[in-house]
């Protein structure tokens, strides 16, 4: 009697091999290429196979879009959507419904980076490092989107996979908590206590303890609780406060009627808690229009 692994590898297998035994479409085999200028239905599922918006044209973009996918599969990069290139569309879907169908299998983080760096035409060594980091935000310029060097929902579905809901980032040197002054430690453990505390406009001003924080009203609380501020302050105060220009360790950018924090590279500020939960961000945000300054010595 057949166990019920058993049963779900046979019929895995089953599927590869009814899969390999489809040949290409005759209408896709049969018909004109497909290139610059030509419009219609075939068209619009040649951009959802290449996770481009379908609006039926061949233009532009979906050139460029061929063109990687003719680079990846080491095809003749010539923008023109032939027999050969149908073929390694068809093939990549096919195996994606057999994968989709066949015994389910838990992705690996180090799996899903290696993906994401042959889609981006890099040696797929599953380490998400300065190079892969590059490349994906390149792409992410390319396609119109956040360039962050993070790999969430929206990178994924231009990369043709939309059903990859894995967020992938780069993996950041770990710093040993005994190199960093017992100052900058006591700041950051004071700044997770009100990590998700809610937002309250003008919070934590009349006293460090309150209900809510407001920016400055945040920074306040985790500076005092690394023994560098002795009352809270508003934004425009900071503006003045502690040393001129970027700090080792920690700075300080404010403005009338904003602020926030970077300390150890990791940003602080109230503005970005509805994507993350968190007053701790990894992405950066422009400084234009800020007053920098950090506290003296670190």
């Amino acid at each position: 009697m057949l166990t019920q692994p058993l049963r779900r590898t046979l019929r895995a297998c089953l599927l590869v091999l009814m899969t390999l035994s489809v040949a290409l479409p005759a209408s896709a085999a049969q018909a004109k290429p497909l290139k610059r200028g030509v419009e219609g239905k075939r068209v619009a599922k040649l951009q959802r196979a290449l996770g481009l918006p379908a609006d039926r044209v061949f233009g532009p973009a979906t050139v460029r879009a061929v063109k990687r996918f003719q680079r990846r599969r080491g095809l003749a990069a010539d923008g023109v959507v032939g027999r050969a290139t149908w073929r390694a569309i068809f093939r990549r879907h096919s195996t994606r419904r057999v994968r989709r169908r066949g015994s389910p299998r838990r992705a690996t983080a180090r799996g899903r980076v290696a993906l994401l760096q042959r889609e981006l035409g890099l040696a797929a060594d599953g380490v998400f490092g300065p190079a892969t980091f590059r490349a994906l935000r390149r792409f992410q310029r390319r396609r119109g989107l956040t360039a962050d060097g993070v790999a969430g929902s929206a990178t994924w579905r231009a990369l043709g996979h939309p059903r990859i809901r894995m967020v992938l980032k780069r993996r950041r040197p770990k710093r040993s908590r005994s190199s960093l002054p017992r100052t900058v430690r006591r700041v950051i453990a004071a700044g997770n206590r009100i990590a998700r505390a809610p937002y309250r406009y003008g919070g934590g001003h009349a006293s460090f303890r309150d209900s809510g924080y407001d920016c400055s009203g945040s920074v306040s609380y985790a500076l005092h609780g690394g023994g560098l501020l002795g009352r809270p302050l508003d934004s425009s105060s900071f503006m003045s406060w502690g040393s001129r220009g970027r700090g080792r360790w920690i700075t300080i950018y404010a403005k009338p009627g904003h602020m926030y924090m970077v300390v150890r590279g990791r940003r602080y500020d109230t503005s970005g808690r509805g994507a993350t939960g968190s007053r701790w961000q990894w992405t950066r945000r422009s400084t234009a229009g800020y007053t920098v300054r950090h506290p003296a010595g670190l």
